[in-house]
């Protein structure tokens, strides 16, 4: 038999807490906080706020910043614990550095235990064997029964409850575990959870996959992005992609795995992006291959769900910015894959073609991808202008279009234009040319003030694919999707050829659209989207990861 030593603090932990730790915790018990969405469990978790509260108590600062005074309901809650000896024994052993190495070690931590702080019997538990983090999970054990944490999270269920209603009334026509199954072509649906974890204080959101002999458990863990009258905000977007990105992991790395020898001669695709991947987190050609083909399914689902224009901006676009290329080639085999699902019912049937799109890879295929990021990435400043900066600017030159199939709008727009101008102290002096005109000219030194719908101002067709917007005729997007005709677009955005100029657009799916706008209040924001005088959002531009994004 092999001998197992436990340091002499897990041996006394053992012998303290045993009769008292192991009998479950005392007073109340956990109220249930969960919603259900087409078969996706939506929860706040009592062992992540559990975890979250001896964070808050020991001041381990990786709690997120926003504005939530249900951490200082925390801190108030537990003042007379703070001599427990579960923070002594944090004082000693580091939270992050010692007991975990990675930031998604606690969250598997607590996913590993019941909701008494026991392990789990019905999984491998490798923390189980880990004598450090079993102390830990003692010492919690015991706080938990002795503050009577059960009392403090049940009496937060006000706002468990309306935070989780809040996303579910963002969530429309919620049906993503069967879509998404049904798209990989995975059978048995009831052995796999899914299961949304709202987590109130965290860092980040994660994706723990817990596989057992009859199933699999697939978590998204996620972090509210701000606050509204005091109640948390998930970014919805951001949602759906990690929920695609991270239960697709379940179907996309077994199809992988099973001809991993066909991927691994490709390893030399991996030099172009190596540092971007590396800079993600991905360090091997394997593991970022798996990342490339899940993340293409997830651009998928965003595509079907939302449109093609709506995925190819709010989320092709931006992991094309990350310099994730390979989704060329692997989403454009995906697409023959949807056309094709009689011959190819399940992804594993279809890894032949993605092993052939992958091969077909030529070098100027990947130099044409390289220099898509370069540009995606633009412009390389910190903060966008204001729509209403161009009334502070000099030089302003005023751009207008001259291909408007909608003759009688477009005069409208330009006699409204004019007058405009000629009331603004700042814009009468300004210079005008035609859109034509505007693309032969060297315009590094103004500031341009550019009018007409996208297909009628040239000058606003051939730039207009650097804001991160579409104007389409039967919708706008941005942040969110506005169906319908009648919007008029207001942008500021930087001159194309010099970013240390402005550009303000005034531009609609009609020219008609945008007479008048100075009716409503506007100026303020990157871009201001109404209909019939009625503004419907007022957004900036915000760069996440080297990338303009609508919010």
């Amino acid at each position: 038999m092999k001998k197992i030593t436990f340091p002499l603090f897990a041996v006394i932990l053992l012998a303290v807490f045993t009769t008292e730790a192991f009998s479950g915790t005392s007073g109340a018990k956990f109220r249930k906080n969960t919603i259900v969405l087409n078969e996706v469990n939506f929860s706040v978790d009592p062992r992540i706020e559990l975890f979250h509260t001896m964070e808050v108590l020991a001041g381990v600062p990786v709690t997120n910043f926003i504005d939530l005074d249900y951490k200082q309901k925390m801190a108030a809650a537990f003042t007379l614990y703070k001599d427990h000896q579960l923070f002594a024994y944090l004082s000693k052993n580091p939270l992050y550095g010692k007991l975990f190495t990675t930031i998604d070690g606690p969250i598997w931590f607590m996913l590993h235990m019941t909701q008494e702080l026991d392990w789990r019997k019905d999984i491998e538990v490798s923390e189980k064997k880990n004598p450090a983090l079993d102390s830990l999970r003692i010492l919690m054990k015991d706080f938990c029964r002795k503050s009577n944490y059960a009392a403090f999270f049940n009496s937060n269920s006000d706002l468990y409850q309306i935070s989780l209603a809040t996303l579910a009334y963002n969530l429309p026509d919620f049906d993503e575990k069967n879509r998404l199954m049904d798209y990989c072509g995975a059978k048995d649906k009831k052995q796999v959870q899914f299961n949304v974890i709202l987590n109130f204080l965290g860092w980040g959101n994660f994706g723990p996959r817990i596989f057992k002999r009859d199933g699999a458990e697939l978590y998204a863990v996620i972090s509210p992005e701000k606050t509204a009258i005091r109640v948390p905000t998930f970014d919805v977007r951001g949602l759906y992609k990690l929920l695609w990105h991270e239960f697709a992991h379940s179907f996309a790395n077994p199809a992988v795995e099973k001809i991993q020898d066909q991927f691994e001669p490709m390893g030399h695709l991996l030099e172009p992006i190596r540092e971007s991947m590396k800079a993600q987190a991905y360090h091997s050609w394997p593991v970022v291959f798996k990342e490339h083909l899940t993340e293409a399914i997830a651009c998928r689902m965003a595509a079907l769900k939302f449109g093609e224009e709506a995925a190819d901006l709010n989320y092709f676009r931006f992991q094309k910015g990350m310099r994730w290329i390979y989704l060329n080639p692997l989403i454009a085999a995906l697409k023959h894959y949807e056309s094709n699902r009689s011959k190819y019912p399940t992804l594993d049937n279809f890894m032949p073609e993605i092993v052939k799109a992958m091969k077909s890879i030529q070098q100027s295929d990947i130099d044409r991808w390289m220099a898509e990021t370069e540009q995606i990435r633009k412009p390389d400043l910190a903060a966008i202008p204001q729509i209403g900066d161009i009334y502070d600017k000099k030089n302003i030159l005023f751009i207008y279009s001259t291909a408007e199939t909608d003759q009688v709008a477009d005069r409208k727009l330009k006699d409204f234009m004019n007058g405009f101008k000629n009331r603004i102290g700042s814009l009468k002096e300004a210079k005008m040319v035609a859109d034509t005109a505007a693309l032969k000219m060297d315009l590094t030194g103004y500031n341009l003030s550019v009018w007409g719908s996208v297909k009628g101002n040239k000058f606003l067709e051939k730039y207009m694919p650097q804001i991160p917007l579409h104007v389409g005729d039967e919708k706008v997007i941005a942040e969110n999707i506005y169906a319908g005709k009648g919007y008029g677009i207001l942008i500021g955005w930087v001159n194309p050829v010099n970013p240390q100029n402005m550009m303000a657009v005034y531009t609609g799916q009609s020219p008609a659209d945008v007479v008048d706008f100075n009716q409503i209040i506007n100026g303020s924001g990157n871009y201001h989207i109404f209909q019939n005088f009625t503004t419907l959002r007022q957004g900036n531009f915000s760069r996440q990861a080297q990338v303009w994004v609508a919010k």
